[in-house]
C-alpha cells in the first residue's frame, strides 16, 4: 500500500525528536496505556471535581510532552467522533461513584463545581444542588448566596432566587450585584417598587451606575412618572453613549421634547452629543471639549470628510458666531492633524425648528446646534491641496 510522502513540517518534527536524549522505556508502559485507552469517560461531575479538588504539578519533558500532544489529539479526534452520540450525566455507566452534593463537608468545594456546572449545557439542576449545597454550608458567604441566586435563575425558580439574594443582603447590605441581580428579579415579576428600591439603593452607592440609571428609567415610564424618567436618561447619558440602550434613551428623551442630548450622523457613523453643555458657556471649557473629541477622532481616521457646524440662536447673531467659531477652535486643538480646513461654519439668529412627530406640534428651541458630516467634492481636494 502506498504511503503518503511526509510534508517538510512532518520531517523537521521528526528530525528534532531523533536530536533528543533517549530514554529508557519504563516497563509498565503498555499496562498504562491500555489501562487509560480502557477507562470509561468520566461523568461532567467528576471532571469539574477532580479540577476543584487535586493540586497540580506541572513539569516538562520533551518526550513526554509530545507523547502527551499526541494523546490529546487523539482525544479530541476521537470525541469529534462520537459527538453523534452524547451519553447523559444521569445515565453514567461506569465504575466510578457519581459525587453527590450531600457527600461534600467543604463549601468551596460545592461551590467551585456548581460554579463550572453553571456553565455547562443543559446543566443547571446540577449546578443548582451544588449551590445550594454551598449555601448550606456557609450561610453567611454573600458570594455564594449571589451564585446560588443565579444557579435558581437558570432554572428558572424567581422565588428562590430572591430568596437567595435577600439572604445575601442581610450578611452585606451594600453588596452592589446582590441589589443589581435583585432589582432585575423583580423588575421580571413587574414589582416595579420593590425593583426601584433596589436599583435606588444601588445609586446611593454607586451614583453613576449605568445599570441602575437605566433600569430606573424603564420603571419610572411604566409608572408614568415623566420629569423622574427624563432625569435618569439625562444620568444615565452624560457617561454612556455606545450601543443600543444610550440611542433608546435620546429617543426617549427627545419624544419628551427634550434635546438637552441628541444624536448626530456624521458620515457613516453615529454620535450621542451633550448640545446643551457645547452652547452653555458658563461651563468650564474642558467639559465642553470632552464632548467633542468623538468628532476630531472622526475626522482624523477620515480625512476625506468635512464638518459642517451650524449654530442657532433667536435674536443673537453674533453670540451665534461666537459659539460656532468656540465649538471650531475645541475640535482643531484636540487633534495633530491639519483638520482645520474641514470643519465649515453656519451661523443663525433664528430658533431652530425641531420636526413634527406623531401629530405633535413643532417644537421651537431658542438655542440650538446641528452637525452634518460629507466627503469632499473633487473640487474642494483639489483646493485643499
Amino acid at each position: 500500500m502506498a504511503t503518503n510522502p511526509l510534508n517538510s513540517t512532518e520531517q523537521d518534527l521528526i528530525e528534532q525528536l531523533q536530536e533528543l536524549p533517549l530514554k529508557e522505556v519504563p516497563a509498565d508502559l503498555t499496562d498504562r496505556v491500555m489501562a487509560r485507552i480502557a477507562s470509561p469517560k468520566p461523568s461532567l461531575i467528576s471532571l469539574v471535581w477532580n479540577y476543584v479538588s487535586q493540586s497540580q504539578t506541572i513539569s516538562f519533558r520533551p518526550i513526554y510532552a509530545f507523547g502527551v500532544a499526541l494523546l490529546i489529539v487523539g482525544s479530541f479526534v476521537l470525541g469529534q467522533l462520537s459527538q453523534d452520540k452524547p451519553v447523559p450525566i444521569a445515565a453514567n455507566t461506569n465504575s466510578e461513584p457519581q459525587i453527590q452534593p450531600e457527600t461534600l463537608e467543604n463549601p468551596k468545594s460545592a461551590y467551585m463545581i456548581g460554579r463550572g456546572l453553571l456553565q455547562a449545557d443543559n446543566s443547571e439542576a446540577q449546578a443548582l444542588a451544588f449551590l445550594r449545597r454551598a449555601a448550606l454550608l456557609d450561610p453567611q458567604n454573600p458570594e455564594i448566596a449571589y451564585w446560588e441566586g443565579v444557579g435558581h435563575w437558570a432554572s428558572g425558580d424567581n422565588e428562590g432566587e430572591r430568596r437567595s439574594y435577600l439572604r445575601g443582603l442581610d450578611v452585606d447590605p451594600k453588596n452592589i450585584p446582590l441589589l443589581i441581580n435583585l432589582g432585575h428579579n423583580y423588575l421580571s415579576d413587574k414589582n416595579y417598587q420593590e425593583a426601584l428600591g433596589a436599583y435606588q439603593a444601588v445609586l446611593a452607592l454607586s451614583p453613576n451606575d449605568p445599570v441602575a440609571l437605566y433600569n430606573s428609567g424603564l420603571i419610572y415610564r411604566a409608572l408614568g412618572q415623566v420629569p423622574e424618567e427624563i432625569n435618569s436618561w439625562r444620568s444615565f447619558l452624560q457617561d454612556n453613549r455606545m450601543g443600543t440602550k444610550p440611542f433608546r434613551a435620546v429617543k426617549r428623551l427627545n419624544g419628551y421634547q427634550d434635546y438637552s442630548f441628541r444624536t448626530y450622523r456624521v458620515g457613516p457613523q453615529k454620535i450621542i452629543l451633550n448640545q446643551q453643555a457645547l452652547l452653555d458657556e458658563s461651563l468650564p471649557m474642558d467639559i465642553r471639549q470632552e464632548e467633542l473629541v468623538p468628532l476630531a477622532l472622526i475626522l482624523e481616521r477620515d480625512e476625506r470628510l468635512n464638518l459642517e457646524v451650524v449654530v442657532f440662536i433667536e435674536n443673537d447673531r453674533e453670540a451665534a458666531r461666537y459659539r460656532a467659531l468656540e465649538i471650531k477652535k475645541m475640535i482643531v486643538q484636540m487633534s495633530d492633524k491639519h483638520i482645520k480646513d474641514r470643519v465649515r461654519l453656519s451661523w443663525f439668529d433664528v430658533p431652530e425648528t425641531m420636526p413634527v412627530k406623531d401629530g405633535q406640534p413643532a417644537v421651537e428651541l431658542t438655542e440650538g446646534l446641528l452637525l452634518f458630516g460629507r466627503p469632499m467634492t473633487e473640487q474642494e481636494r483639489e483646493v485643499s491641496i
